[in-house]
């Protein structure tokens, strides 16, 4: 589905292909903190979650030899605004769980059907994506979501490319 939205006088193209894949379970170690999306935009929560990963990863056990990074997006049963505080959790992938180091969480991503959108650009501008993905009603209510961030390196580059994925009922 293509959509166009007016950004500042201008015109921006943003076009969203979903893909249904299945997924295995996945486990994941890392960091948590719950904050609404204005509070996260505001006090940049999820910036600092993944700088302290990405600072301390070296200490988390049976990491997968995958580099890159999750943010699963932990969804209260209301209705959505972006003043609505949920979980945001940072984290690697591991093959198993061991004991954690002082401030990591384990959480497991379930088996299943999920839409999977690419976003492709900064980091900065994924919100036009998810507002393309709000549009299009893909998995419109959910109690989570998540991200693949493959190449933290350069989240701001015009080539950065992220990975969205939304469950989908079975």
């Amino acid at each position: 589905m293509d959509l166009h939205e007016k950004v500042k006088g201008a015109v921006l193209f943003v076009s969203i292909k979903s893909v249904q894949i299945q997924r295995n379970e996945t486990k994941l170690v890392g960091y948590a903190a719950t904050a609404s999306l204005n509070q996260d935009l505001e006090n940049e929560v999820v910036v600092k979650l993944r700088e302290a990963l990405i600072a301390r990863s070296h200490e988390i056990a049976n990491q997968l030899d995958d580099t890159g990074i999750y943010l699963v997006q932990v969804y209260p049963d209301v209705e959505w605004t972006p003043d609505v505080p949920f979980e945001s959790i940072v984290a690697v992938a591991v093959s198993e769980f061991s004991t954690l180091n002082d401030g990591f969480i384990s959480h497991t991503l379930p088996a299943g059907t999920y839409a999977k959108i690419t976003h492709t650009g900064p980091e900065s501008q994924i919100g036009e994506t998810y507002d393309a993905i709000r549009e299009a009603d893909i998995a419109g209510d959910r109690m989570f979501d998540f991200e693949y961030w493959a190449d933290m390196g350069s989240p701001e580059q015009e080539e950065s490319v992220i990975e969205i994925y939304l469950p989908l009922g079975d």
